[in-house]
Formats: structure tokens, C-alpha cells, sequence
């Protein structure tokens, strides 16, 4: 049977990639980083990559209220948007599922993510 109306599942990237090219637009992610700045009012949050300090801009919107604790480590998945037309902020994620995931390994994770990646990029040559 196949699902129908289901949301993409997110690709597993990191807050660095996102700044290299703007080929994310549309497409459906999962990001890992510290949640920085967070405005319930506006429904805008900021997410920080611990390692390179880079930063994404959030749209909370679709998970208001969540339980948001500056500068603990959060998992989001969602949509990237480009935002340049409005205020020249560059890529925003449109966060559809948020979970905190304090206490991750993050030099593990990423070690994981790059194992995957490599296990996928061999099974997709043979």
C-alpha cells in the first residue's frame, strides 16, 4: 500500500552545509544545533552549530509552544525557505517536528552521519 499525504522525511544535514548552497530551498531536512535565540511571539528561533558557530534562522510557527531552553541541543526537522526577498536573511527553516536532544554526542553523530553517507554513496555505485 502506498502512503499518500505524508510529509518528506528529513535528510539528515548539519547547520554548515546549509551555508554552502541554496540547493536546500524546498527540500525537506533534519538539522541538529543549540537553540540560540528563541521569540515565541514572532515564532522565530535561531540554531547554532556548536562546532563552526554558523547559524540558521527557525520559523516556529507550525510548533508553538515548545519547550524552548536557550542553548540547549535541539533536533528539527521541516522545509527550507528562502527568505532573501523579505528580509535578507538567507535560508529559514520551517520546522514541522522539533525534539530536544540534550546530552547527544555530537562528535559521534557526526562520525555516523559520515559513515552513512559513505555506506549509501558505495551501495548507490554497485
Amino acid at each position: 500500500m502506498e502512503a499518500r499525504n505524508l510529509p518528506a522525511f528529513g535528510e539528515q544535514v548539519l547547520v554548515h552545509e546549509l551555508q554552502i548552497c541554496s540547493d536546500w530551498v524546498g527540500r525537506s531536512i533534519s538539522v541538529t544545533g543549540r537553540l540560540d535565540e528563541h521569540d515565541v511571539e514572532t515564532c522565530q528561533a535561531t540554531l547554532v552549530d556548536p562546532k563552526t558557530q554558523k547559524q540558521l534562522q527557525v520559523d516556529t510557527s507550525l510548533v508553538e509552544p515548545f519547550p524552548a531552553k536557550v542553548g540547549s541541543l535541539f533536533q528539527l526537522i521541516g522545509e527550507v525557505m528562502d527568505n532573501r526577498d523579505k528580509d535578507g536573511a538567507g535560508l529559514v527553516l520551517q520546522a514541522r517536528v522539533v525534539r530536544c536532544v540534550d546530552g547527544l554526542d555530537l562528535v559521534m553523530y557526526e562520525r555516523a552521519l559520515s559513515s552513512q553517507r559513505e555506506f549509501m554513496r558505495n551501495r548507490v555505485q554497485r
